[in-house]
């Protein structure tokens, strides 16, 4: 019967579960409620209202069916809904790998993982978020599937095979939540050498078999299928070799920087967020300090490496894929392995015990910290929102303007095609400066507003405006942009910057 079906699982269901879930489903509606319930697209939520998200160009080949879930409209509060319980099944799965106990670590992990910044950055494209939550999702429980089972990681590596084909960037989770893990266990030197490595040699065994069935897929598309990969992101390079190891290296350790110290390494301001990440580096120092002291990782030297090692292993796993395609640029999208760094302390916290003064020092400015660091991913969150809304209100009176220009343009009924040339131009002060000093580099967030291409026009005039105007192809834009009709026409906003010729709309925003 189904009521006993359910008390079963009601019985089985550990209470730090319950207390992970909770807090991720709180703090993550709390921090994000309010993208969730207003309509905020971006350059490419604007044209991607409904879409059936099959990204096979992309190489992501299970996206469409996992972001299918919620169906194929731009829907933010389903979609953000959804996106939060995925969440919060992700903290639950991070508690269970880690086997927190305290409360105060629980919580601390629930509001890293759905206030980290990268969150926000995926829920700027709203309409395929819980597609890239639901691969995150995959990705940790492929982990503990492989600890959990001595032969997990055959299924396993089904279910990471998944998670890449949702994002290829969901690898670096994978390793950066492995490589956590094998520092909590060096550090609280309970388990011996061997066992240990053989529990590492399934992961990795795992990470291989999945990662080689998603290359066997990739292959196969475009060999067997005639499949073109796009060149975004260099996703048409990948295993192209460019550069040496050094400088992937060097790459590698200028964007941590770049991330978690700009404003010390850089002309930006030193915020709030660069400090805190000073007093991260702090803790995680005296946390493994403190661990190899207390539980004597000291007598093993090989303990001690292997710890030192895997630290520094730990940035470089998260910006591993410089190492896959020489084309990559990373994004704030693509971070996400970054809250591992942050969940390092609580790891280690959670398994001291306070009998010390050191100890009770450390736990709570571990609290503390953690508590500070998570306050202000959910403040840089909501000025990401905050500037989003910016955007399109700029955008939307922008358009406003030019279709009512060019209902007052002669021959405007006959019009069925649109010409767009240039930009428009909207700097302010608060949006292209204080905006991108305040808050990390955040992709789909930043800008004066989101009206870049030519498509972008013909996609905002049809959707919000309800005026069909198909845009003439790159080739005819060329030949017009260089004909004398054209150069002899102002900028917007003067009179004769919208004009129509024939059935074309011709809108000259810039040179």
């Amino acid at each position: 019967m189904p009521e006993e079906f359910f008390s079963k699982w009601k019985m089985m269901i550990k209470k730090e579960w319950k207390i992970a879930f909770f807090s991720a489903v709180i703090i993550g509606f709390l921090t994000h409620m309010y993208v969730f319930t207003n309509m905020l697209p971006n350059h490419d939520g604007l044209t991607n209202i409904y879409n059936t998200q099959l990204k096979f160009k992309s190489g992501r080949f299970f996206l469409g069916p996992f972001s299918g879930i919620s169906s194929f409209f731009d829907l933010p509060w389903v979609i953000g809904s959804l996106s939060v319980f995925y969440l919060a099944l992700i903290t639950v799965v991070l508690t269970e790998m880690f086997e927190l106990r305290k409360t105060p670590a629980i919580v601390l992990t629930a509001g890293l993982i759905v206030t980290f910044p990268a969150v926000a950055a995926t829920f700027s494209y709203m309409f395929t978020a819980d597609g890239y939550m639901a691969g995150i999702l995959l990705a940790v429980s492929a982990i503990l599937v492989t600890k959990k089972y001595r032969f997990g990681f055959l299924p396993a590596s089904l279910i990471f095979y998944l998670s890449v084909g949702i994002y290829q960037a969901n690898l670096t989770v994978v390793l950066a939540v492995v490589t956590v893990w094998f520092i909590r266990e060096l550090a609280l030197n309970q388990t011996k050498m061997k066992p240990l490595l053989y529990s590492l040699v399934r992961y990795a065994s795992m990470t291989a078999i999945g990662m080689a069935l998603y290359a066997v897929t990739f292959k196969t598309y475009q060999k067997l299928f005639g499949g073109e990969i796009i060149n975004y992101q260099g996703l048409d390079q990948i295993g192209m070799r460019s550069g040496s190891m050094m400088d992937k290296l060097v790459k590698i350790k200028d964007t941590a920087m770049e991330f978690f110290f700009r404003g010390f390494v850089s002309d930006f301001p030193v915020n709030l967020f660069e400090v805190l990440n000073l007093f991260l580096v702090a803790l995680i120092v005296l946390a493994i300090g403190l661990s190899v002291v207390r539980n004597k990782v000291y007598l093993s030297p090989i303990r001690i490496v292997l710890i030192v090692f895997s630290v520094i292993l730990l940035p470089i796993f998260a910006f591993i894929l410089y190492f896959v395609s020489p084309g990559v640029e990373y994004h704030m999208l693509m971070v996400m392995a970054l809250v591992l760094v942050y969940l390092l302390p609580i790891v280690i916290y959670d398994r001291l015990e306070q009998s010390t003064s050191a100890v009770k020092w450390f736990s709570w400015s571990t609290v503390v910290v953690l508590f500070l660091i998570t306050f202000n991913f959910a403040i840089i969150n909501n000025i990401a929102y905050f500037n989003m809304t910016l955007r399109y209100e700029k955008s939307y009176a922008f358009m406003n303007r030019v279709l009512d220009r060019m209902e007052q343009a002669e021959g405007y009924e006959k019009a069925s095609r649109l010409a767009v040339i240039g930009r428009p131009s909207m700097r302010t002060e608060l949006a292209s400066e204080k905006v991108p000093e305040n808050i990390p580099l955040m992709t789909g967030v930043i800008g004066e507003h989101f009206l870049g291409q030519p498509y972008h026009f013909e996609y905002m005039l049809a959707n919000q405006f309800g005026k069909t105007l198909t845009r003439l192809d790159d080739e005819e834009l060329q030949t017009l942009r260089e004909s004398d009709l054209v150069k002899q026409m102002p900028l917007w906003p003067s009179k004769d910057s919208i004009r129509i010729e024939g059935d074309t709309v011709i809108i000259k925003l810039s040179e």
